[in-house]
């Protein structure tokens, strides 16, 4: 190193602590999850996908439809939407969590019972609207292309509510509980006192001269009185 060359220091990380009980295993077996690593896993992760469907709902209205936060945000609504949907609907699987895993009997949850045609819907147009490059995208405007915000939180906030009813006491992570259990319209002021984001994305690293990009997906989106 040459006298007067920067030094590159690392960023420094001013998010909730890590979680040492959940450092990444591509051999972690769901089903065999200690207590504390389900509790662990539950209130960061689990709590993640929850608050940000709903923060994302929230704050589709405040943005002009058509421009790029507005498409991001439909886009992740959906991500997360199929998240939940996965977590609560589908059976174990090696290197996913699953509902199940927050029970002392995996049994007394029959994820496949759970999955509604509601539910079944949003979960295929996730899958092949906006996760995957499929030939059922739809273009343009057509009616068939709208989401309906308020009638897919009410599917996550029934088969969440039930969830959080019979999950174990010992497994699942107390401030999701307490979260399902609100009324809806108290979600998003308990959000804002409770959460804190340190999921998927960290860190933004950005570079000086990149310019505006604009959406290519033109979505619409239906807001029925989000409670």
């Amino acid at each position: 190193m040459h006298s007067g060359d920067a030094i590159q220091c690392p960023p420094v990380w001013h998010g909730p602590p890590v979680l040492t009980s959940l450092k990444p295993s591509a051999t972690l077996d769901p089903t065999a999850m200690t207590v504390q690593q389900l509790i662990d896993y539950s209130g960061e992760h689990l709590m993640h996908e929850l608050s940000m469907l709903w923060e994302t709902a929230h704050s589709l209205p405040k943005h002009k439809q058509g421009s790029t936060e507005y498409t991001a945000l439909i886009e992740s609504f959906a991500t997360h939407l199929r998240n939940l949907i996965e977590f609560f609907c589908f059976e174990s699987q090696a290197g996913y969590v699953r509902a199940r895993e927050f029970f002392d009997d995996p049994s007394a949850w029959p994820a496949k019972t759970k999955l509604t045609p509601a539910l079944r819907n949003g979960l295929a147009r996730a899958n092949k609207e906006v996760a995957h490059l499929t030939t059922e995208r739809k273009s343009g405007n057509s009616p068939d292309k709208t989401w309906e915000l308020a009638a897919s939180l009410k599917q996550i906030e029934v088969v969440g509510k039930d969830f959080a009813a019979k999950a174990s006491s010992k497994k699942l992570d107390d401030k999701v509980r307490e979260f399902l259990e609100l009324p809806p319209h108290k979600a998003l002021v308990w959000i804002g006192d409770n959460v804190s984001h340190s999921n998927a994305a960290s860190h933004i690293v950005s570079s000086p001269g990149v310019g505006e990009l604009n959406a290519s997906t033109a979505t619409q989106i239906i807001i029925k009185a989000i409670p």
